[in-house]
């Protein structure tokens, strides 16, 4: 069987974490794509709510400029969408801002708490290091988070992260936490979160599970776990009843999406960017989102149909 261009391009991009980031200076690509000024190849990671960034943007492009577009959505990781950028196999994806700042080179270990200044840092920082170009940044916050069971807030009366580092330091140590493998290894998640809340003593004597990412909306659901890690835009929170606690001391970095382009793909002032930051600023809100994303995951809508009903809606196509 012939091989489709996307397969020939997965293969290209098997390399992942430390190897793909030595290799992006030198990089070449399986082909050439996306390089042409009158071709537009769009590419997103590969989750639920990514893919519709991506489609938003394909959608905006296809509908108001006169570009020839490709699709290459759902491609794979962040760090595989970024060699395909980096290399000239893909125009554009959509990188969350933290993720960009606290991963792609040169990678900071401290993320700063405001939204602002963490997207014009990495904005620079793109243009300076990789000659790409970071368009409108979307005002969501699709960030880490902890969340309880449902009746656990009510049982405990804890409401924020300090109150919860409160309990567990004074002795309430019987609880059962489940956490993403990612979340429970890296410091902007779970070892940097007890040391900054101060309870990383506490912290050792709890029950801590490492499960899939995923798994954990419907564990807590369950009350098979007493709390977790989520992410704030995702609709299971609401499925399952899950209270998130406030991060009272701004732990967790802001993360918000926006294209990540390459100049001869997306020039600055054109068409194009106009089509790719209008669906950017007509996302306001998280609970915009969350509707989006379960209209998706628990309503088995197909995502591109949703992303084509937004641009609709708010008059963009």
């Amino acid at each position: 069987m012939a091989n489709t261009r996307r397969d020939v391009l997965k293969r290209g991009l098997a390399a992942s974490g430390a190897t793909v980031l030595g290799s992006l200076a030198g990089c070449t690509g399986t082909f050439t794509g996306g390089g042409s000024s009158t071709t537009v190849t769009a590419a997103s990671m590969q989750w639920t709510e990514a893919e519709l960034m991506g489609y938003l943007g394909f959608e905006s492009i296809k509908a108001n400029t006169d570009v020839q577009t490709e699709n290459e959505l759902a491609l794979g990781g962040s760090m595989q969408c970024f060699q395909a950028l980096n290399s000239g196999d893909i125009s554009f994806y959509h990188l969350y801002t933290a993720g960009a700042y606290a991963t792609i080179p040169p990678e900071h270990d401290e993320i700063p708490s405001d939204p602002e200044e963490v997207y014009q840092q990495a904005k620079q920082e793109m243009k300076e290091e990789h000659d790409l170009r970071y368009l409108q940044r979307a005002n969501f916050n699709n960030t880490y988070a902890l969340a309880t069971r449902p009746g656990w807030q009510e049982d405990t009366g804890v409401e924020t992260i300090s109150d919860l580092a409160e309990h567990i330091n004074s002795g309430n140590t019987d609880i059962t936490v489940v956490l993403g493998p990612e979340f429970a290894e890296r410091e902007d998640g779970w070892p940097g979160l007890i040391e900054a809340y101060g309870f990383a003593d506490g912290a050792a004597e709890l029950n801590i599970r490492e499960i899939g990412a995923n798994l954990t909306y419907q564990v807590l659901g369950e009350s098979e776990a007493d709390i977790g890690m989520v992410f704030t835009t995702n609709p299971q929170i609401q499925q399952y009843d899950l209270v998130v606690l406030e991060d009272d001391q701004n732990f967790f970095a802001p993360y918000n999406p926006a294209p990540l382009a390459r100049p001869d793909d997306v020039a600055s002032g054109s068409a194009i960017e106009d089509a790719l930051n209008a669906p950017m600023e007509a996302l306001s809100s998280e609970e915009q989102v969350i509707e989006l994303n379960a209209r998706i995951a628990l309503d088995d809508e197909d995502v591109q149909d949703v992303a084509i009903d937004f641009l609709e809606s708010e008059g963009i196509i």
